[in-house]
């Protein structure tokens, strides 16, 4: 009872025990029968690519019978010589058929050339009355091999039959190999067995690690749940100091010089940046936890993105640019969230506008009927994306530095959200660019069936 009530008391401390003990019961059996069927196929394979080798010799074989059929020397000679190139070859026979029998005319065995073979092999008389070539694996006792035995109908050119080669092919080899293979797989999992109970021996610091993983766990949920309570309670302060910029720049308008009209402008475009920095790392924070609703809706595409860019056509008009988009004639129906719809396209939009400083940006919406999808892709003339930083586009905090994107304002957070977004909502995002020549960002969504 004591002892019982010890392991119980182990086992409820490290209950991780149980994970390395069925590693050794399971781990064992798994690798036996994964390479055991991995044997039998290979095994399977080769004994097919062998019975073709084995019939293709013997259609051979007989196509030059057919010529020397009546020079039985020349088929002993052509016997030896092919034996001695092919070692696998252990049976050559060349018969005639005789009233109802057969004689042997050539043989690797020439101590019985110009026997009698009575027709009683099944093989030789379904050969024979069939016209056609037999192939059949049997086991050899004296040599205690596998071979495979093909016969086959020796023709004349006017398709007259005139005798049988029979031949005989060894599995001795690919058995060899085999054997081989099946002694590693016991030594593998008498090593895996040994690797198991190693692990066992280890647990406490197996389970250490799990331990420590989880208190990782924790300590990022509580710094997320920080950043979190921490940027909701700087944003009122931030809107604050926008709102106080903008007041005292109408308030003192007339008063301000240039130097300190432009010190006001920075104010404001600080706490602008710093805001959508909190509200970008807010919604990461949702994300990660979980928080953020992606319950989809059937919404309508069409009429969703011209309402989205039409947002953004004072913008595009202060930069000069063309901002247009391609409006299907009919409904497009698809499955989303509506407010991470908004999302997705806004935060493209905004890429597009900031880093667009002339031609045109193109919205349009295709949809894949055979595929199910829609696809709303944002096209710009912008300054691109350079193929070194192509494959960091949609990392957390990333963005280009080059010349150009200094003094654009970003978190890069936004691709991030874009691409997180997309994957829980049943879709996905993919672009193309080239420096200097612009970018084409394009999402799908699910169609309503």
């Amino acid at each position: 009872m004591k002892f019982l009530k010890e392991t119980f008391e182990f086992f409820k401390t490290f209950p991780g025990i149980f994970y390395s003990l069925f590693l050794i019961a399971f781990f064992p059996f798994f690798i036996y029968f994964s390479l055991n069927f991995t044997i039998s196929k290979f095994e399977k394979n080769i004994n097919l690519i062998l019975q073709t080798e084995a019939l293709s010799l013997a259609q051979i074989f007989s196509n030059f019978s057919q010529d020397f059929f009546s020079q039985p020397e020349i088929l002993q000679e052509k016997i030896f010589q092919i034996q001695k190139e092919n070692q696998k070859l252990k049976q050559i026979r060349i018969l005639k058929k005789e009233d109802e029998n057969f004689k042997i005319l050539a043989s690797h065995n020439p101590e019985e050339v110009g026997a009698i073979l009575e027709a009683t092999d099944p093989t030789m008389i379904l050969t024979w009355s069939r016209n056609e070539p037999f192939a059949h694996l049997v086991f050899d006792k004296n040599s205690k091999e596998r071979i495979w035995k093909v016969t086959n109908v020796i023709k004349d050119s006017s398709g007259k039959k005139l005798g049988l080669i029979s031949l005989g092919l060894s599995l001795k080899e690919t058995d060899e190999i085999l054997t081989n293979l099946i002694l590693k797989t016991f030594f593998l999992m008498i090593f895996g067995i040994l690797i198991c109970i190693l692990l066992v021996f280890q647990h406490t610091r197996l389970f250490g690690y799990v331990n420590l993983f989880l208190k990782m766990k924790e300590t990022e949920k509580a710094k997320n749940e920080f950043i979190r309570m921490a940027t909701h309670e700087l944003q009122s302060p931030v809107t604050n100091i926008k709102n106080y910029a903008l007041e005292l720049k109408e308030m003192l308008s007339s008063k301000l010089n240039e130097e300190e009209k432009k010190f006001l402008e920075r104010i404001e475009i600080s706490a602008k940046n710093l805001s959508e920095l909190m509200a970008d790392i807010l919604e990461v924070s949702r994300i990660e936890q979980g928080s953020l609703d992606f319950t989809p809706q059937v919404i309508d595409a069409t009429k969703e993105t011209e309402e989205i860019v039409k947002n953004f056509e004072i913008w595009a008009k202060q930069k000069g640019l063309k901002l247009i988009f391609e409006k299907p004639k009919e409904k497009i129906l698809i499955l989303a969230n509506p407010y991470r719809f908004k999302e997705v396209l806004n935060n493209l939009l905004t890429n597009a506008l900031k880093y667009t400083f002339e031609g045109e940006i193109k919205v349009e919406i295709e949809v894949d009927f055979s595929k199910k999808r829609c696809y709303i892709s944002v096209e710009d003339t912008g300054i691109g994306i350079s193929a070194e930083n192509q494959r960091q586009i949609f990392q957390k905090f990333f963005r280009e530095k080059r010349k150009e994107t200094a003094e654009i304002s970003g978190t890069g957070l936004g691709l991030w959200l874009v691409k997180e977004i997309m994957k829980k909502s049943g879709g996905d995002v993919f672009f193309e660019s080239r420096k200097g020549k612009g970018s084409k960002f394009t999402v799908y969504f699910p169609l309503v069936r």
